[in-house]
């Protein structure tokens, strides 16, 4: 990682992106320079065909048998991050840092955790004012950290995707960031790499996006009117943050579930009523599942005058930290109830 480093350095240094300055990133890699002048050119990325399978050759032949009956199999993906507006309006990707880089949080956490900063990755995806120099820029910082993905789960998915969908077989490094980038971005200007035209070619036939308890839903809407739509995608349900009553802007989530559910959310009965509503809105558009993630798993009830009373500390703004765990995790067992009862 140290050579790669260096190397990347020296070609930063020498070729910086227009608008570099100071400060920035780049700058960043001259603390590098100088190190290990002589590097042997990085082998290609290549897709082992015995990938994730056992080193034990009797379940390695058993895993390729399952393997080969299934691989051309239709996918269906239970949980998903990916845009409704995507397949309703089949919208381009625009380009590689803002499909592959900005939205993916687990990528964006490595890259942090080795000193970049997100505001350098487009994040947050809601951004606008991300010029094409801009992502070129991403692009590069990603490929100069390329090494800092040894052993993760990112870096099977990252070349598993490079190599077995964009064609690229040059390792990620500054030297090939632009070639990298110039060769997905071919790929994504063509129509036939539209969202909809995948959903076929990669036989998805079923995919469950990601959706706030609020949301109208519409793209969702568009697609189950279109005749021409002949794919599964269904919503999903996913309340973490009105479960969350210790957390900044709480409160105005709950007025705003009050107001698109038309009921009154000043009681932890009506918050149960305005949660039962938006879950039978989401069924009746096509939702299967609901979508969880919190600090812990726990789900314990508590009785309903307690329930009463942390509900109204956390609406005054009052609550602790341990009371609103403790609230969190009623929620949560009133979720499961609401699951049961679905």
């Amino acid at each position: 990682p140290i050579h790669d480093t260096a190397r990347r350095a020296r070609f930063v240094l020498l070729n910086p992106p227009a608008g570099a300055v100071a400060g920035n990133t780049w700058q960043r890699f001259g603390q590098v320079i100088g190190m290990h002048q002589n590097v042997a050119m990085a082998p290609e990325l290549t897709l082992h065909e015995d990938r994730l399978f056992s080193a034990d050759g009797a379940v390695r032949q058993i895993s390729r048998r399952i393997y080969a009956e299934t691989k051309d199999l239709p996918i269906i993906s239970p949980h998903g991050h990916v845009p409704p507006a995507w397949m309703s309006e089949n919208l381009s990707f625009g380009n590689p840092t803002r499909l592959l880089l900005t939205p993916d949080h687990y990528i964006n956490r490595i890259l942090h955790a080795n000193g970049v900063e997100l505001s350098e990755l487009g994040v947050p995806v809601t951004r606008t004012d991300m010029t094409e120099a801009d992502n070129r820029a991403a692009w590069r910082i990603f490929c100069a950290h390329w090494s800092d993905f040894n052993g993760t789960a990112m870096r099977y998915w990252l070349t598993d995707q490079l190599v077995g969908v964009f064609g690229v077989t040059q390792r990620p490094s500054i030297e090939t960031a632009d070639e990298i980038y110039d060769t997905i971005q071919a790929w994504i200007d063509d129509d036939n790499h539209r969202p909809r035209a995948l959903m076929d070619q990669f036989k998805i036939e079923f995919i469950a996006t990601t959706d706030d308890p609020c949301d109208d839903l519409a793209s969702h809407a568009k697609l189950a009117a279109d005749p021409t739509w002949t794919g599964t995608v269904a919503p999903t349900f996913r309340p973490d943050k009105y479960l969350e009553p210790a957390a900044a802007g709480w409160n105005d989530l709950i007025d705003r579930l009050g107001e698109v559910s038309g009921v009154d959310t000043g009681s932890y009965a009506g918050w149960l009523a305005a949660m039962e509503n938006r879950r039978a809105f989401f069924k009746a558009n096509g939702a299967v599942s609901t979508d969880h993630s919190h600090r812990d798993a726990r789900i314990e009830p508590i009785d309903d005058a307690e329930a009463d009373r942390l509900y109204a500390l956390a609406r005054a703004g009052r609550i602790s930290a341990a009371e609103a765990d403790t609230l969190r995790r009623h929620f949560m067992f009133a979720q499961a109830r609401m699951a049961a009862d679905d």
